[in-house]
């Protein structure tokens, strides 16, 4: 048996390689969630409550919290039994003076809903 090291040689990688690149990943990283940790959340919204008006109408209540009193735009769709969209809504809730605000959206829908869901609240720019 000959050693295949000996007959084609080997290329040998610098001790310091894989520390090296362990160092740099874990830089990145802790740069990355620092980054994330210190952006402003300039609008959070949650649902409130939604309610089931009839087979056609749901109407859901958003509570809408902002820093600064800027204009947001909301997404919120209701969601039949088997989980389709059957309804849709986008609005736009004015600005004003109160940072947190309760918001209700009258969705009309295609058959009866069972949920109202927010999708996304982001701010009018």
């Amino acid at each position: 048996m000959t050693d295949l090291s000996a007959r084609y040689g080997t290329k040998r990688r610098p001790r310091w390689l894989w520390p090296a690149i362990a160092t740099v990943g874990v830089g990145i990283g802790v740069a990355f969630a620092a980054w994330v940790a210190l952006q402003s959340t300039p609008v959070t919204a949650t649902v409130h409550g939604y309610d089931v008006v009839d087979a056609h109408h749901v109407t859901v209540a958003l509570n809408i919290s902002r820093p600064d009193p800027i204009a947001v735009e909301c997404t919120v769709y209701a969601q039949a039994e088997d989980h389709a969209i059957v309804g849709e809504k986008t609005v736009t809730v004015p600005a004003s003076k109160a940072h947190d605000v309760r918001y209700t959206i009258d969705i009309k829908t295609e058959r009866k809903a069972v949920t109202g869901v927010l999708r996304m609240c982001r701010p009018v720019r």
